[in-house]
């Protein structure tokens, strides 16, 4: 294993369980851990840059890399991806216990029927991007394939595990992990021939403002 490969297992990885221990383990707020995660995210990507000398933060969002068919691709894609988070969530609304999750939102992270709006823009917007951009543009780009395909997933799906872990049943949370995974690969397969991030960034985008406006049912 050389050293880049070594940098990128080892600092996500740690970055992803400090932020779990954030997560549960300090009482703060959403806002806080939000900059939290963008601060953690970004130490990450510049020290490897600065190290490596081998990536520029501006290529995996290279406009140029997309053609027509490759949009329209996208936009069904994306389209279909609110279509199965909707679905998921009719599915398992039975066992889904909605006053819980608002009460862990409302009381754990501070987010209010007010501020839930611009939390859900913010999610939809911002952090689709960020988590993109360090899980594809920069994991999964800069490991060998093998390694991008096995590693970035994995940690993708545990990465988001202890912000829905209080939310749901241990049979869901697994069903969680599991979806997670699989987005998570297809994210990559969407990404790989482009090697840009807007594929399934623009994807990312269409499932999360599906769960905010299912979300907005929580607090209007």
């Amino acid at each position: 294993m050389n050293r880049r490969i070594a940098y990128i297992l080892l600092s996500t990885l740690f970055t992803c369980g400090l932020l779990a221990f954030i997560e549960h383990g300090l009482e703060i707020n959403y806002v806080i851990k939000t900059i939290c995660k963008v601060s953690f995210f970004f130490l990450v990507v510049w020290t490897y840059k600065m190290i490596f000398k081998d990536f520029r933060f501006k290529d995996v969002l290279a406009l140029s890399k997309l053609g027509k068919r490759d949009w329209l691709k996208v936009t069904l894609l994306g389209l279909s991806s609110a279509g199965i988070v909707l679905t998921a969530y009719l599915l398992f609304l039975p066992y889904i216990d909605l006053s819980l999750i608002q009460q862990d939102l409302t009381e754990r992270l501070g987010i209010t029927a007010a501020g839930f709006i611009f939390v859900g823009i913010y999610i939809s917007f911002g952090n689709s991007l960020l988590e993109e951009y360090f899980f594809r543009g920069f994991i999964f780009f800069k490991l060998p394939r093998k390694w991008g395909y096995v590693y970035s997933p994995l940690l993708f799906a545990a990465y988001h595990i202890p912000m829905i872990m209080l939310w749901f049943t241990a049979e869901i949370v697994l069903l969680c992990f599991f979806g997670l995974w699989l987005i998570g690969l297809v994210f990559h397969i969407v990404n790989e021939k482009n090697r840009t991030i807007w594929a399934s960034w623009i994807i990312h985008i269409c499932a999360d403002i599906m769960i905010i406006i299912i979300g907005l049912r929580l607090f209007y």
